[in-house]
C-alpha cells in the first residue's frame, strides 16, 4: 500500500456535515455546520475559479496577496471545519507517527453530496504551516466508497501506454504535440520495458478498437472536456467524421474501459474532467470511469493551460516510470507546476481519483531477465499476499483496515472461490466504536435502553416470520447478542403495557396521517426488523426508525441527493439497515450515529432488491440478470446469472443461507446455489409481487391475486384467491398463519391448510406487513403513512375461500 492513510469521509446530512475519520492510530467524528452556507459556497467557488483563471494569465501581477487572497481564506475555513476536536488530534498523532516512521502520510476523501463534491479540497490551508496548502505537502486523494476493488493484473513487460490526441477542427488547437514528447521521454528515459504507443485518429470508433485491441495498462488523453449541467454528467470531446467535436459522456467511456480489465491508470489532461454536480461525485467523467474498475484515475477539476498542462504531464510520468507510488508522484507534479509557473494556482487544478488503498499500481521492469517467462502472457491472478512483489505485477488489490479479532477475515484475504460449500463464516460486520460525541449521545441512549429492554435470544419455533423488508418480505432468525453488546439480565422488566400515544414528528411540516405513527408521512416501503423496530422509506428521501410499544421515533437518516428509498433490508442486529435509492444507489446505515457506513453507488434502475443473509454476513443486490454478493467488508464474492430470464424484484436468502431466492420475468421462482445454479424451481403463470419463507414452506403472491404455498421440494400445497395483485406477505412467528396484502386493500390472515382466518380492509395500497406475535395481530403499512396493527377477529369474513390444488 505505501505511507499512512488518513481518510475523511465527509456526508451532507440535511444542513450538517457528518466527519467520520479512520487511520492506522483510531477513529474519530464529529457532526459540524458547513463554513459555507449554500448560497455562500456558491460565490466562494465562482470566487476561488476566478483567482484560479487570473493567476494562470500572464499580463496580472503575480503577488499572492492580490490574487490569492480568496483562496487563502477560502482554505483557512475549510481546513478549520474539517480539522477540528478529536479529528485534528488525531491528524497531529497520524502526522508524527509517519515522519517517525519515515512513511509519508495521505489524506483520503470520501465524499457524499453534491457540495462536499464539488469543492476544490486541495486548496485547504495546511494546520502546521499556516503559510501553506495541505495538497503541495501531503498527498490529497479522493476515493468514493467503491465496493468490489479489481484483483491484481500479472503481466509480461513492456508495459503498454495508448496515448489520445483529440483535434477537433472547430475548437481551439493545443500544444499536444510538444506533450506527447515530453511524456515519451519521461516514461522511456528510466526503462526499456515501456510501450508507448500514440493513436492516429482521434475519432470514438478509433478508440474503442484501439482500448479493445492493444489491451493497455494506461490511457492517457489530451484534449477538450467539460461538465452539462443539463445531463448532469461530464464529457469528452472527440472528432465527428467531418472533424468537427462531438461530445462522448463519462458513462460512454466507462461502458469501454469496462471490457479492459488490465486497464490499471486513466490520466485525463482534458478540462473539467473532475467536476461534479448536483448528483455528487459520480457525476464527473473520473468517477464514471474509475466505477469501471479502473484503481486510479487523474482528472482536471478546472480548465487547465498548455503550459500546466505540460508541466504537469511530464513530471507526473518521470515519477510513475521511476516507480513512485502514484498519490506521490502526483503531489511532485503539483510542485513542479508551482515552481514552473510562479504564481500559478494551477497546481490545485489535477485530481486523483484512488478506487483502493493500493496506490503502487505497477511496478517498471528495469531488465528484461527480470520478466516472467516467455510465454506466461497476461494473467487474472487470485489476491496474495504474495504478489505484490513480483516484478510487472499490477497491484490494485484493496487493503481493509485492521480488524479485532474475531471479527472478520484478516487483511488481503483471498475472495472465496466458488464451491459446493458455503464461504468461511465471520461475524456479522461492527464498525469499530467511534469516541464519543455529545451529538450522538442522545440518539445511543434511546437505542441502547431500547434493545437492551427486550430479549436477546429469539423466540423458540420456526424461522421467525417473514416482513416488508424486501421483496421476498423476511426477517431472518435473530442472533444471540452481537460481540460487544451486553445482554439483559433475567430480572429485566416487562415493558410497559401498550397505550398508543400521538407520534411527534421531528418536522413541524410533516403532513399527519391517522393510525399508530402519525405524522409519518408518504411512504414507498415499511419494514419490521429485529426487537420490532419499524423502519419506513418515505417519500421525502428519510429513513425512519421507530419503536412500536410505545411508538417512539429512535432515528432519522437522510442522504438527499440520492433520491427517494425504494427498498429496505434489515440486517439481523437493529443497528445496521441497508436502503436502495432512486438514482441506484444502496447505502448501509449504522442508526446509533445516522451516518452510512457504506455507500454503493449504481445507476438508476440497475438493483431492485435487495436482501440481508439471516447471520448478517452477506447483502445479496439483484438486478437486471445478476444478482451480487457483497461481504462485510463490502467485496463482491459472487455473481451469480439468473438466465434465462430477467429478475423480477424478489430476492432472500433461503433458512441456512446456503442458498438464494430470487423470482425471474418468466414466472418462476428459483433457488440458487453458490455457483448459479437452480436447485429447486416453482413455476407460475405470471412473474411473482412478493413471497414469504418459512421453515417447512415457501409462499408466493402474483399479480392475478392468488397466494400459493410451496414445500421445499418444488411441491404446490395449495393455491387460494384474495383479489387483486398480492404485494405483502408475512408468516407469523411460529409459522402456522400468513398475511397477505393486495393492491385492492384487502388483508387476509390465512391459515396453515390454506383456509381464511380474518379480513380486513386497509386505506391504501400496502407497502408492508407484519405478522407481530401479539395474540395473531398483524401490523399494515399503506403508501399514504398509515401504520395501523389489526387485531385477529374470531371468525372470518369476506368471500375468499381456498381452490383445490392443482
Amino acid at each position: 500500500m505505501g505511507g499512512l492513510p488518513f481518510r475523511l469521509d465527509v456526508f451532507e446530512v440535511r444542513d450538517e456535515w457528518v466527519i467520520m475519520c479512520t487511520s492506522p492510530l483510531g477513529r474519530a467524528s464529529a457532526k459540524v455546520r458547513p463554513p459555507y452556507g449554500p448560497d455562500e459556497l456558491r460565490l466562494m467557488l465562482a470566487e476561488v475559479r476566478m483567482a484560479l483563471i487570473r493567476s494562470a494569465s500572464p499580463v496580472i501581477t503575480r503577488r499572492a496577496s492580490l490574487v490569492e487572497k480568496s483562496v487563502r481564506d477560502f482554505g483557512e475555513r475549510l481546513s478549520d471545519t474539517v480539522l477540528t476536536g478529536d479529528i485534528r488530534l488525531l491528524f497531529d498523532r497520524c502526522r508524527e507517527h509517519a515522519r517517525q516512521q519515515d512513511e509519508p502520510l495521505r489524506v483520503v476523501l470520501g465524499l457524499d453530496g453534491p457540495q462536499v463534491s464539488g469543492i476544490p479540497w486541495e486548496f485547504a490551508i495546511d494546520p502546521y504551516a499556516r503559510d501553506s496548502y495541505l495538497g503541495l505537502r501531503v498527498p490529497v486523494v479522493r476515493s468514493p466508497q467503491l465496493m468490489g476493488a479489481p484483483a491484481p493484473v500479472c503481466v509480461t513487460p513492456p508495459l503498454r501506454v495508448l496515448g489520445v490526441i483529440s483535434r477537433p477542427t472547430d475548437l481551439p488547437a493545443l500544444q499536444s504535440e510538444r506533450e506527447r514528447d515530453e511524456i515519451t521521454q519521461a516514461l522511456q528515459r528510466v526503462s526499456t520495458d515501456v510501450a508507448v504507443d500514440w493513436l492516429r485518429g482521434d475519432s470514438w470508433q478509433e478508440l474503442a478498437e484501439a482500448v479493445r485491441d492493444r489491451a493497455p495498462h494506461v490511457l492517457h488523453f489530451v484534449g477538450h472536456g467539460g461538465f452539462d449541467p443539463e445531463t448532469e454528467s461530464g464529457y469528452l470531446e472527440l472528432s465527428a467524421e467531418d472533424g468537427t467535436a462531438t461530445h462522448v459522456s463519462g458513462t460512454d467511456l466507462g461502458r469501454l474501459i469496462h471490457d479492459s480489465p488490465q486497464l490499471r491508470l486513466v490520466v485525463l489532461n482534458a478540462c473539467e474532467s473532475a467536476t461534479s454536480g448536483a448528483e455528487g461525485v459520480f457525476s464527473s467523467t473520473a468517477a464514471k470511469i474509475m466505477r469501471e474498475g479502473v484503481p486510479a484515475v487523474v482528472a482536471m477539476q478546472y480548465e487547465i493551460t498548455d503550459p500546466a498542462a505540460l508541466a504537469f504531464a511530464s513530471s507526473f510520468y518521470t515519477g510513475m516510470a521511476r516507480g513512485r507510488p502514484v498519490d506521490r508522484a502526483m503531489t511532485l507534479a503539483r510542485e513542479s507546476v508551482k515552481m514552473t509557473l510562479p504564481g500559478s494556482l494551477e497546481w490545485a487544478t489535477p485530481v486523483l481519483f484512488l478506487r483502493s488503498d493500493e496506490t503502487q499500481l505497477f511496478v517498471v521492469p528495469e531488465r528484461a531477465e527480470q520478466a516472467e517467462p516467455s510465454g506466461a502472457g497476461e494473467r487474472r491472478a487470485a489476491p496474495s499476499a504474495a504478489s505484490g512483489g513480483d516484478v510487472g505485477s499490477l497491484a490494485s488489490e484493496r487493503t481493509v483496515p485492521q480488524r479485532a479479532p474475531g471479527s472478520g477475515p484478516p487483511p488481503g484475504g483471498a475472495v472465496p472461490r466458488p464451491s459446493a460449500q458455503p464461504p468461511p463464516a465471520y461475524p456479522p460486520y461492527q464498525p469499530q466504536p467511534a469516541s464519543e460525541q455529545p451529538w450522538a449521545a442522545g440518539v445511543r441512549d434511546k437505542f441502547a435502553r431500547y434493545i437492551r429492554s427486550r430479549p436477546a435470544t429469539p423466540q423458540p419455533g420456526p424461522v421467525p416470520g417473514a416482513s416488508a423488508a424486501q421483496g421476498a418480505r423476511t426477517v431472518p432468525p435473530q442472533p444471540t447478542t452481537p460481540p460487544g453488546d451486553t445482554a439483559p439480565s433475567a430480572t429485566s422488566t416487562a415493558p410497559p403495557a401498550y397505550t398508543p400515544p400521538v407520534f411527534t414528528s421531528r418536522s413541524a411540516d410533516r403532513p399527519r396521517t391517522p393510525g399508530l405513527l402519525p405524522g409519518l408521512g408518504p411512504c414507498t416501503q415499511v419494514a419490521i426488523g429485529p426487537r420490532d423496530l419499524l423502519a419506513a422509506a418515505c417519500l421525502d428521501g428519510s429513513l425512519r426508525v421507530f419503536r412500536l410499544d410505545p411508538p417512539e421515533l429512535l432515528a432519522e437518516c437522510a442522504v438527499r441527493q440520492h433520491g427517494p428509498v425504494l427498498r429496505l433490508a434489515w440486517s439481523p442486529w437493529p443497528r445496521h439497515i441497508a436502503t436502495l435509492h432512486e438514482n441506484g444507489t444502496t447505502v448501509v446505515w449504522d442508526l446509533e450515529t445516522e451516518v452510512p457506513v457504506q455507500t454503493l453507488p449504481g445507476r438508476a434502475g440497475q438493483i431492485t432488491a435487495l436482501a440481508f443473509s439471516g447471520d448478517g454476513r452477506w447483502l445479496a443486490m439483484a438486478g437486471g440478470d445478476r444478482i451480487l454478493v457483497h461481504d462485510t467488508n463490502g467485496r463482491i464474492v459472487r455473481s451469480l446469472s439468473a438466465a434465462p430470464a430477467p429478475l423480477a424484484p424478489c430476492l432472500a436468502f433461503a433458512p441456512g443461507d446456503r442458498h438464494l431466492l430470487a423470482g425471474t420475468a418468466d414466472g418462476a421462482v428459483r433457488r440458487l446455489d453458490v455457483h448459479g445454479r437452480t436447485t429447486v424451481h416453482w413455476p407460475h403463470p405470471q412473474p411473482v409481487c412478493a413471497f414469504a419463507v418459512s421453515a417447512d414452506r415457501l409462499a408466493t403472491g402474483s399479480p392475478d391475486g392468488r397466494v400459493r404455498a410451496w414445500t421445499w421440494s418444488g411441491r404446490l400445497l395449495h393455491r387460494v384467491h384474495q383479489g387483486g395483485a398480492v404485494r405483502e406477505l408475512a408468516f407469523a412467528p411460529d409459522g402456522t398463519a400468513l398475511a397477505a396484502a393486495s393492491d385492492d386493500g384487502v388483508l387476509v390472515c390465512w391459515n396453515h391448510d390454506g383456509t381464511p382466518r380474518d379480513r380486513a380492509e386497509l386505506t391504501g395500497r400496502p407497502v408492508g406487513v407484519a405478522c407481530t406475535g401479539r395474540d395473531g395481530a398483524v401490523l399494515t403499512a399503506t403508501d399514504d403513512g398509515v401504520v395501523r396493527i389489526h387485531p385477529s377477529t374470531a371468525a372470518p369474513t369476506g368471500p375468499d375461500r381456498p381452490e383445490e390444488a392443482t
